[in-house]
């Protein structure tokens, strides 16, 4: 009769069921066990294969039977005394990460209990880790497991006698750089297939956030913020040491800010730092011209690499502190224009930006010659009849030349000097002070003749029709026979626009280049004036972010200041 009291007994629980339920496997389970295995898997405790579903049904036929059974034969069965379950001595359940050395040979289980094992065996020194410390079967505490055996279970001690043996884990951040390539594993084993889904190549960088030893001496680490685990063996890897010691970087490009040292492969990407931002180290290392560094960046921390950079030893230097109006150099007349901009880089270099319009062939192909060849301009003028002046030279300041075109003067071609400020008018009027000092005058009027020759330094020069100037000089602005529209913008900048730099004039239209403002004629192109007005948004908030930009060292470093 005892026989019979098998299909009484829960698979999970090894005891006679109190309320038995069917399962979508077509078992039955006490009610409160397979409700507990269903809030953590979705699989079935006998079969291990995913159910269709998790409602459980109600076994009246069996729960009657088990009733009946009791009464009609419990007086004529003789009962063996149970031996008592061991007491609980921990309140448990515990989650967290546990990690064990097996010391006896035990089988893996599906369920926190001794009646269905999963077939497979652990070996002596196998090294597993749990995710949950739990009671199961006769009050013994099993281990839930991750990693190669996700929601299986092993026990750590029965009956007097421990399977498991825990091991100390150290949390200690490290960084290790691969010599040989390196399998990686979910748990910690001296022998893992070369074929792994994970490796590690020669002159990875690993960081490592804890690490153990087993009962044989042999160390391994865990990847940070992952679950990989490496063997330290110095015959694949070489510890490096942190600098702990604050530094700060200026990185020249954007960058993803990642959980681990190793930022190509292994390592998860948080947040992308963007390029000219400033980090604060708080640990880093340096490999093979490469800096490793760890910083807190928007309240994500972890690991960027970057290269050709180095830690600053002082605030960031001032960028775009000069007038922006001072940095464009504009020729117009009639249909025909040039205008170069040179635009400041957050890296402190300057490129330069040209628009150009109808201008004679051999101006525009020489303009576009000094773009090809790396030079830059520095000055251009254009006149009514195509007569054109340019001078540049390399970013260094080295290899100064001029060039202009072959039908003026060759007085004019033969005394030019780089870096002139020249300006044309008509009836072969032209202005030309020399870069070197002196000057080079044709068919001008007395006055402007006399204003010339006294000045120490000349700023600005426009040469417009009927004998009409302007001229800018150390005595400051003076005017004749301008367009009184064209006059009054010189003489009545917009507030806060700052001096007069430059000038340009043709058939009433015109456009007048202040330090920090412009202004133009009415009917001037729309597409020329939204460039002109882009530039000095550009330049002005290019100023205002690298004064941030120091600003936030001298917070990132207040021992500095």
């Amino acid at each position: 009769m005892e026989d019979h009291l098998d299909s009484f007994v829960c698979p999970i629980t090894h005891e006679v069921m109190e309320d038995p339920v069917v399962a979508s496997d077509g078992h039955s389970y006490e009610r409160s066990s397979i409700s507990r295995w269903f809030r953590q898997n979705n699989t079935s405790p006998i079969t291990n294969n995913v159910v269709a579903h998790k409602t459980l049904v109600p076994n009246h036929a069996l729960k009657q039977a088990i009733v009946e059974f009791r009464e009609k034969f419990a007086p004529f069965i003789e009962t063996k005394p149970r031996s008592p379950s061991p007491r609980r001595k921990e309140p448990l359940p515990q989650r967290g990460t546990f990690i064990y050395a097996v010391v006896r040979p035990m089988p893996i289980y599906l369920a926190p209990s001794f009646v269905l094992s999963h077939g497979t065996m652990l070996n002596v020194d196998t090294i597993v880790i749990g995710k949950e410390r739990l009671y199961g079967e006769d009050n013994v505490v099993f281990v839930e497991l991750s990693g190669h055996h996700e929601g299986k279970y092993v026990f750590e001690s029965r009956d007097g006698l421990s399977y498991l043996e825990r091991l100390d884990m150290t949390e200690e951040l490290s960084v290790y750089v691969v010599s040989t390539t390196v399998p990686l594993s979910l748990w910690p084993s001296p022998s893992v297939p070369s074929n792994s889904l994970y490796k590690a190549y020669p002159w990875d960088v690993l960081s490592i956030e804890a690490t153990i030893e087993d009962r044989n001496g042999t160390m391994y680490g865990r990847l940070e913020c992952s679950k990989l685990w490496v063997r330290l063996s110095p015959n694949f890897m070489t510890q490096w040491p942190l600098n702990s010691s604050p530094h700060v970087f200026l990185l020249p490009r954007a960058v993803d800010l990642c959980t681990n040292a190793n930022t190509t492969a292994l390592g998860v990407p948080l947040i992308e730092i963007p390029s000219y931002t400033l980090v604060k180290s708080h640990a880093l290392i340096h490999v093979e011209e490469t800096w490793y560094i760890r910083t807190t960046h928007s309240s994500f921390t972890g690991w960027l690499s970057v290269q050709d950079v180095m830690p600053l030893e002082g605030p960031p230097p001032r960028i775009a502190e000069g007038p922006a109006g001072k940095l464009i150099q504009f020729a117009l007349q009639q249909d025909s224009m040039a205008l170069i901009l040179d635009e400041i880089q957050e890296s402190g270099d300057v490129s330069q930006r040209m628009f150009m319009r109808h201008l004679p062939r051999r101006f525009e192909r020489q303009l576009l010659n000094c773009a090809q060849k790396g030079r830059r301009v520095h000055r251009i003028a254009l006149g009514p009849r195509g007569e054109w002046y340019c001078s540049g030279a390399k970013p260094d300041g080295s290899g100064e030349c001029c060039w202009a075109s072959d039908d003026l003067p060759l007085r004019f071609r033969a005394e030019m000097e780089p870096n002139s400020l020249v300006a044309f008018g008509q009836d072969d009027e032209y202005a030309m002070i020399l870069g070197q000092g002196g000057l080079m005058l044709s068919n001008l009027s007395t006055s402007l003749l006399i204003r010339l020759r006294n000045a120490r330094r000349v700023h600005m020069i426009v040469l417009a029709r009927y004998g009409g100037y302007a001229i800018k000089d150390n005595r400051g602005l003076d005017c004749s026979c301008l367009d009184p529209a064209f006059e009054d913008a010189l003489r009545h900048p917009p507030r806060g626009a700052g001096q007069v730099c430059s000038a340009v004039y043709s058939d009433d239209e015109f456009v007048v280049l202040f330090e920090h403002d412009f202004v133009a004629s009415s009917g001037f192109t729309s597409h020329i004036f939204q460039v002109l007005r882009d530039f000095y948004d550009r330049h002005r908030a290019m100023r205002q972010k690298r004064r941030q930009l120091i600003s936030e060292y001298q917070r990132l470093c207040p021992d500095l200041y």
